[in-house]
């Protein structure tokens, strides 16, 4: 592929059905699926076996990540990002609806996922689209915990009364780290920004069982070995949400994420230094651009992959709230 054939490119969602998902990405973020159990929308993957492919502009329709990492790895992804990571897309992009809470969970960090999964760790942020009434999320317990008195509430059954619910509204943003216990509550909408990862330790599952009566797999054992007891997390991201420049949200050494309050008019991002590629995740209003006479339209819940290649784009838009992230 040339160079010059390169442009902003928008992927095909891959759907997720969730024990705990529902029905607002598809009613609300226009995502096509006939499932009523719809838990998560992944916009730019390349986890095997779910590898994102382009729907739009046309002539790249049906072409995956891998097509361009592997023909045009510098300038699809850029010189830092390859420097770094070689021919590996590092970060997974989700929209996550949970209609009912997710499971209490921690992911591991990069020792731990290198040696017994050989993957990368599971670092990640949420910014929070949406959320019902009286909506919360889970993060770490309510008091610290040794290690003793975790795994003797465990096996009490007593682990739920140990957990911090925080309560939750649109543009809400946390910050996830390794080792951190967590869970999505019921109610809530929001885009996730992670290492690319599928690595999940299940510590609590609500009691809840499928259409067939099976209830999904605790990871205790695991678990107990990758919670970090000792840290003092901080989670919660403040910002200015009014501000009309771009925002400092997430600066982790996995992703930098920014927050674009894009007011109504033209707006230029300029993505000239080539050293990494740029997303765009829309999480309120929408924007149009046009890029080598073809018009692109961006709605709430949808994702644009700039390559590094692109010099830049100029921004239609009224109103719009985007997530801008990069390495």
């Amino acid at each position: 592929m040339k160079f010059s054939q390169l442009m902003p490119l928008k992927f095909r969602p891959i759907l997720k059905g969730k024990i705990w998902g529902g029905q607002k990405l598809i009613n609300q973020y226009n995502k096509q699926s006939k499932s009523n159990q719809i838990g998560e929308s992944w916009e730019l993957s390349q986890v095997e076996g779910h590898v994102s492919e382009v729907d739009f502009p046309e002539q790249f329709k049906g072409l995956s990540l891998n097509n361009f990492i592997e023909t045009s790895a510098e300038e699809f992804l850029g010189l830092d990002c390859v420097s770094r990571f070689g021919k590996t897309f590092p970060i997974l992009f989700k929209f996550i609806d949970a209609k009912q809470t997710l499971s209490v969970q921690l992911h591991p960090d990069d020792s731990i996922a290198k040696k017994k999964h050989n993957s990368f760790g599971k670092t990640e942020m949420w910014y929070i689209m949406a959320s019902d009434q009286d909506a919360f999320i889970i993060i770490d317990f309510n008091k610290k915990l040794s290690k003793q008195e975790y795994i003797e509430a465990v096996k009490k059954g007593t682990l739920v009364e140990h957990l911090q619910k925080i309560p939750v509204k649109a543009g809400d943003v946390f910050f996830i780290e390794p080792g951190l216990v967590h869970a999505i509550g019921k109610g809530v909408v929001l885009a996730e920004i992670q290492q690319t990862s599928d690595i999940t330790y299940r510590i609590f599952d609500w009691n809840r069982v499928d259409s067939n009566g099976h209830s999904r797999d605790l990871h205790t054992s695991e678990a107990l070995e990758a919670i970090n007891f000792n840290t003092n997390y901080n989670f919660k991201i403040d910002y200015d949400k009014n501000s009309t420049v771009p925002v400092k949200l997430v600066h982790c050494k996995y992703f930098k994420t920014n927050f674009l309050n894009l007011k109504e008019g033209l707006n230029l991002l300029n993505y000239s230094n080539h050293k990494n590629f740029v997303v765009l995740m829309c999480v309120e209003g929408h924007f149009k651009f046009t890029y080598n006479s073809i018009l692109y339209r961006i709605n709430k819940g949808e994702t644009l992959f700039v390559p590094a290649c692109v010099d830049g784009i100029e921004l239609n838009s009224t109103n719009c709230k985007l997530l801008e992230v990069s390495l």
